[in-house]
């Protein structure tokens, strides 16, 4: 027998204390990235210099792909875990759809986890998702995406993303919501699996 099927209440439980160490440890490389003062070019006027501009949008698109990756990784870890535990033969990257989509499926109706998800959380994370596919498909253009309607409708809910001029900006304060969003939801999904999988005591 596995490990994990001996005691998968254990694996559950650190599994989300190792999440939450990974999304602080995210937090806390972005605010020593927006610490970072550079020295202006000598021969350049002060407006003439975009580093002050440049860096910051590129960390900040860069901490938001990097986020949506390990809440990717996150959901492949937890059904994984479920998948092993219930001695399943269909994993979860076997059914079709977004990751997102594919999770929830897999976790509830697959094995048997109840409630994964709160609604508001999964609809905030399906905007956080559709701006990391805007950075990343468009260069933060909303102009022609095809989901601009709802990045406009998130950016009301999620405090420090805006938009200007057509692009998406994003605030130091908005990655760190963004991250607080992305640890609610899988904290909820895995509370979610210990009520099935208690910690033991």
């Amino acid at each position: 027998m596995s490990r994990i099927r001996e005691k998968p209440g254990l694996f559950v439980f650190g599994s989300l204390i190792n999440f939450n160490c990974h999304i602080r440890d995210l937090k806390l490389v972005l605010r020593r990235i927006e610490e970072i003062e550079f020295p202006e070019y000598e021969e350049a006027l002060e407006e003439e210099s975009l580093i002050g501009d440049v860096f910051p949008d590129i960390s900040r698109k860069g901490f938001i792909v990097t986020l949506l990756i390990a809440l990717d990784d996150e959901f492949k870890n937890l059904c994984g875990i479920l998948c092993e535990v219930t001695d399943q033969k269909l994993k979860w990257n076997d059914l079709r759809g977004s990751a997102l989509e594919r999770f929830i499926t897999y976790s509830e109706k697959v094995c048997g986890i109840n409630d994964v998800y709160d609604n508001a959380l999964k609809q905030d994370l399906i905007g956080l998702i559709e701006v990391r596919n805007c950075i990343v498909h468009n260069n933060s253009d909303l102009q022609g995406f095809s989901k601009r309607k709802l990045i406009e409708n998130f950016s009301k809910r999620l405090d420090g993303l805006s938009i200007e001029d057509g692009f998406l900006t994003i605030s130091c304060d908005a990655c760190i919501n963004a991250a607080d969003l992305v640890f609610n939801f899988m904290e909820h999904a895995y509370q979610a699996a210990q009520e099935v999988y208690p910690y033991p005591q």
